[in-house]
């Protein structure tokens, strides 16, 4: 018990924490330490033998789900698009519209790159492994949600934080209807690629957040 204790505090707090501390030497090796991260936790897994592999790859009742997930994000999404339109609209669309490439290379490697080791992460090995100490899976799913928001700190911004307890909370509770990492992986990148269009997504990267603020800006600026 206490050793799963130590390793959970070590992994999803010690670590965070120490990248938030130390974030002007890690900042470009954010990716690379959650893949190894996603790995290593991959590793334990099939190691496992009470894990049931099947975990990874089943697709069972994805149709259900799927209509599931777009009943949620339908709504939310355009009232999200609305509100960043209104409010912030020097960020709404400008990577599309701005820097295409970029935009498309964004949502083509961010679900393989970010969403897949986020997801073996905080909700298949989470969930699995944690079960001795936290018997409810509902108070794995609370602590793991908050856990997910909080790592999210080093992008240096709230908004972050509260944007992935909130997508946090979701991923988590799908995860614990299906027990598959294929569905909430497309579920976390349908949100996560949303995010990176509308704009709020310069909220969750660090060396360009402020490139992309200032550059919208200075656009708006110039067309005044």
């Amino acid at each position: 018990m206490a050793k799963l204790w130590s390793e959970l505090i070590l992994l999803f707090v010690v670590i965070p924490f120490a990248v938030l501390y130390w974030i002007k030497h890690f900042a470009n090796y954010l990716m690379p330490i959650l893949g190894v991260m996603g790995l290593c936790c991959l590793a334990i897994l099939l190691a496992d033998k009470q894990f049931k592999r099947i975990k990874l790859w089943h697709w069972e009742d994805y149709r259900t789900h799927l209509k599931s997930t777009l009943r949620l994000f339908l709504p939310w999404a355009s009232l999200l698009a609305l509100v960043v339109y209104f409010f912030k609209p020097e960020l709404f669309l400008h990577w599309p519209m701005n820097q295409p490439w970029m935009w498309v290379a964004t949502l083509l490697i961010y679900p393989l790159v970010s969403v897949i080791p986020q997801e073996i992460i905080f909700r298949t090995y989470f969930f699995h492994r944690y079960k001795r100490i936290l018997p409810s899976k509902y108070a794995r799913w609370a602590l793991s949600t908050f856990l997910f928001g909080l790592a999210h700190l080093v992008y240096g911004n709230w908004i972050a934080v509260v944007i992935s307890w909130i997508g946090g909370g979701i991923f988590g509770y799908r995860y614990m209807q299906t027990n598959s990492t294929p569905v909430v992986v497309i579920e976390h990148a349908i949100w996560g690629s949303f995010l990176f269009t509308i704009g709020l997504g310069s909220y969750l990267v660090i060396a360009s957040q402020s490139f992309v603020l200032q550059d919208a800006t200075h656009e708006r600026q110039g067309v005044r």
